[in-house]
């Protein structure tokens, strides 16, 4: 049986709750109410939250195929000819919401969660699951069955005439010949800690709505047993091997359990672990204190930008302030030259219809803010927009009827075009 109170806080309870309702401790404990017709709106409320629960903790499968389906991705043998083979899966462990674990630079490049964090006592039933040997296995055959071509970074770099692009129907996974090669005996010298969502922007291409877990009734308590487990079945048992962290998911300078476990790094001495922090910027000054603690491991500070003018940045990148981004850059610009500091600034560029025409002058302005390296990046579908309207503001995809005049603006800014 659930248990009430878990699933429901008395601020949802006061949101909801009718002149004649129990109290809300009587709810929780499941008291009746005094009469039927008010004991049916008490009923409705609690299915509801009890709904909103099974979304907020639903599993790492139906997150995986819901993520497979939004990507339009087909599983399939790729016949992979000649290729340096990707290390990735040998080589990575990201943590996404809930806990669920998974091997590739994104969840959406392999859509597959090979265990859940909070469910082992040991991070290695995870990281060497059957789930993470299948998808190591089929790597190692060349069929790469599980990747997704068509947004994963390894696959930009491969001649397309090396592997089938189009998908084989009735093709499956070979069945698991366990073997040592398939297996990792160390800590991921690459982690990705993106459990966290809590930030102070809502960019449409990301979610609809502002998100702060911080003080979320069913997700912070989650998200503080994440970090336990991180604690001492990750960070502990790094020893001597450099490792890097890759901070995503929202804002990571404004989620609490994001700086509990960066001050835990920190405290521990372990410079061999380094970090990239992807943030949008708007609290660089604001959190100078924490900033300037990390800075001697970050290696790169990946700052969101998706726009080159106020305009557009007002479009994409919603709840940000223009001219105090370009002021906090030009603030820890100067900061890192002054210091000689080797930490990379670089800059995030989501393409998308309302901001790629933006793309030469965005080039120019990093020239002016001393940035050196620019990501640009496909948009992917979080299912913020109904699929239509993504396909049309998706212009970094071939299909799209633009996309030959997206071609034409990189060749304009001197850059090529990676996909």
């Amino acid at each position: 049986m659930i248990d009430l109170k878990s699933i429901i806080s008395p601020k949802d309870y006061k949101t909801f709750a009718g002149p004649d309702w129990p109290s809300y401790q009587e709810i929780v404990q499941g008291q009746p109410a005094k009469s039927a017709p008010i004991q049916t709106e008490v009923d409705e409320f609690v299915q509801m939250m009890k709904q909103t629960y099974q979304e907020l903790t639903q599993s790492g499968s139906a997150l995986a195929q819901q993520n497979q389906q939004r990507q339009q991705q087909v599983f399939y043998d790729k016949q992979m000819s000649t290729s340096p083979g990707c290390r990735i899966p040998w080589n990575t462990m990201g943590v996404n919401s809930n806990g669920d674990v998974f091997i590739c630079s994104s969840p959406s490049w392999i859509p597959l969660f090979v265990g859940n964090l909070l469910a082992v006592d040991d991070v290695y039933n995870v990281l060497n699951s059957d789930v993470a040997q299948s998808i190591r296995q089929e790597i190692l055959q060349g069929r790469y069955y599980y990747c997704n071509n068509q947004i994963c970074s390894f696959f930009s770099n491969i001649d397309p005439g090396t592997y089938q692009r189009t998908p084989l129907i009735n093709h499956a996974p070979h069945p698991l010949n366990s073997k040592p090669e398939l297996l990792v005996n160390q800590i991921p010298t690459n982690l990705i800690f993106d459990f966290d969502y809590t930030c102070n922007f809502r960019c449409p291409s990301c979610r609809t709505q502002l998100i702060n877990n911080n003080k979320h009734h069913v997700i912070r308590p989650i998200n503080d047993r994440i970090v336990e487990k991180i604690k001492h079945q990750v960070i502990d048992r790094i020893e001597n091997q450099l490792v890097s962290i890759r901070w995503c998911g929202g804002e990571p300078f404004i989620s609490d359990v994001y700086n509990n476990l960066l001050n835990y790094i920190i405290d521990s001495g372990k410079t061999n672990i380094k970090h990239i922090i992807q943030t949008n910027g708007s609290y660089l000054q604001a959190k100078a204190d924490m900033l300037m603690r990390l800075l001697p491991t970050v290696t790169e500070l990946r700052v969101s930008f998706d726009a080159a003018t106020a305009e557009t940045y007002n479009k994409t990148r919603v709840g940000g302030d223009w001219d105090l981004l370009i002021h906090n850059v030009k603030w820890l610009q100067q900061h890192l030259m002054s210091n000689s500091s080797t930490t990379r600034l670089s800059a995030d560029y989501v393409i998308q219809i309302d901001n790629y025409k933006e793309i030469p002058e965005f080039v120019k302005l990093c020239e002016t803010l001393g940035i050196q390296h620019i990501n640009f990046q496909k948009m992917w579908n979080w299912g913020t927009w109904p699929q239509q309207e993504f396909d049309d503001k998706n212009i970094y995809n071939p299909k799209h009827p633009l996309y030959n005049d997206l071609k034409d603006t990189f060749k304009k800014a001197g850059r090529k075009i990676l996909f």
